[in-house]
């Protein structure tokens, strides 16, 4: 059986929830159930299997329990992958997507969410008041989407795609997972059925909401990751490569 594991890693604010609920339901509908696997590897506190980092002997459990279900287990992640995952990866024991999103557009989306956040006296992304703050965390997640990117059977998804193309989207995870079923079916289920986080859902909202001046130099930043895997998503072929962005220093911190 392969692949044993289905990893669906995004940066937060992409559409990763969507996205990851895509895949779920497409092995949900197709009777592998994605029941929440009892393991310390998963966050205790979701109903979905969410993952942070995972030890060697949590990836053996995971395997394990994928061997005796008999079809894979699709988890969620916003952590980098472990190198026990890397090698499953690898060998093709295990397939992933990575979601990603313009830098200016999710900076704006986390502030909002911070926002909501102090509003409502909860935690998630609280601490940030400022695009500079945004900016910080950002870098670091691109590090980790860059170490997706980087290996094989990894499939890149961009936030307006899965959002606002999410039949499309869904095609392309069923022929992933090699699975027929009716890519509008999946789409249709997981928009009326599922919890998919979703926020205000706009398109390049950094076009009317950020300064010109600090646009462009975000732009400039991230532009491998812009020009490549934004304007040009649609030419991606062969080996995946995103490097690191040239760090600069914003000319506004708000």
């Amino acid at each position: 059986m392969a692949p044993l594991l289905y990893f669906s890693y995004g940066m937060t604010k992409t559409g990763s929830t969507l996205a990851f609920q895509l895949v779920r339901s497409a092995l949900d509908l197709c009777g592998f159930p994605q029941d929440r696997v009892p393991l310390d590897v998963v966050n205790p506190v979701l109903r979905r299997n969410f993952v942070n980092h995972i030890t060697d002997r949590q990836l053996v459990e995971l395997k394990d329990e994928a061997k005796k279900r008999g079809y894979p287990i699709a988890l969620k992640t916003h952590m980098r992958p472990d190198p026990g995952v890397v090698e499953m990866i690898q060998s093709g024991e295990a397939i992933a997507h990575a979601c990603y999103r313009d830098p200016r557009d999710m900076a704006l989306s986390m502030l909002d969410h911070a926002q909501k956040s102090r509003d409502s006296g909860g935690e998630e992304f609280a601490e940030l008041t400022s695009l500079e703050q945004t900016f910080t965390n950002i870098r670091s997640q691109h590090d980790s989407l860059t170490a997706w990117l980087r290996l094989p059977n990894v499939m890149p998804l961009y936030f307006e795609d899965i959002a606002f193309n999410t039949v499309e989207t869904a095609r392309r995870i069923l022929k992933q997972l090699k699975l027929k079923i009716d890519p509008e079916v999946l789409a249709d289920v997981v928009h009326t059925q599922r919890f998919t986080q979703k926020n205000k859902a706009l398109r390049a909202r950094h076009i009317e909401q950020m300064d010109a001046t600090l646009s462009a130099e975000i732009a400039t930043e991230f532009a491998p990751l812009i020009k490549r895997f934004i304007n040009n998503r649609t030419h991606l072929k062969g080996e995946i490569l995103l490097p690191a962005p040239q760090h600069l220093r914003l000319s506004a911190s708000d």
